[in-house]
């Protein structure tokens, strides 16, 4: 496997071979680190890259490989569920900051201060 691209073949092999022995080799994890990192370079859906590969690469491992079939394109597929996970991290996030800003316009309105983070 070459350091930017990925053989559709090799990744339909490790998935096999996952979907066999009930564990995901470490190529397999590589292989789908590659694939959320392009999704981030393509998209970035949050704003630290390395968190993003992490999140999607431990959800890829979940669901989206169990239910992977090794005949079909396996690299459209888990680069589909990156992109959607992604979509669910940004629109997390997001929620996240509107209910800040919510929060901190709450305080300030009412004259407190904003706690400092610890």
């Amino acid at each position: 496997m070459s350091r930017n691209y990925l053989d559709r073949q090799e990744l339909a092999e490790l998935v096999r071979e996952c979907h066999l022995t009930g564990a995901p080799s470490d190529r397999l994890g590589l292989s789908l680190a590659k694939i959320a990192g392009g999704v981030w370079d393509r998209f970035q859906h949050t704003a630290d890259r390395d968190d993003f590969v992490q999140e999607t690469v431990l959800h890829l491992l979940k669901t989206p490989l169990r239910k992977a079939d090794p005949t079909g394109n396996l690299f459209s597929y888990f680069t589909t569920c990156a992109v959607n996970f992604g979509s669910k991290l940004r629109d997390k996030e997001q929620g996240e900051l509107r209910r800040f800003r919510a929060y901190a316009k709450d305080r300030l309105d009412s004259g407190e201060e904003i706690p400092e983070r610890e």
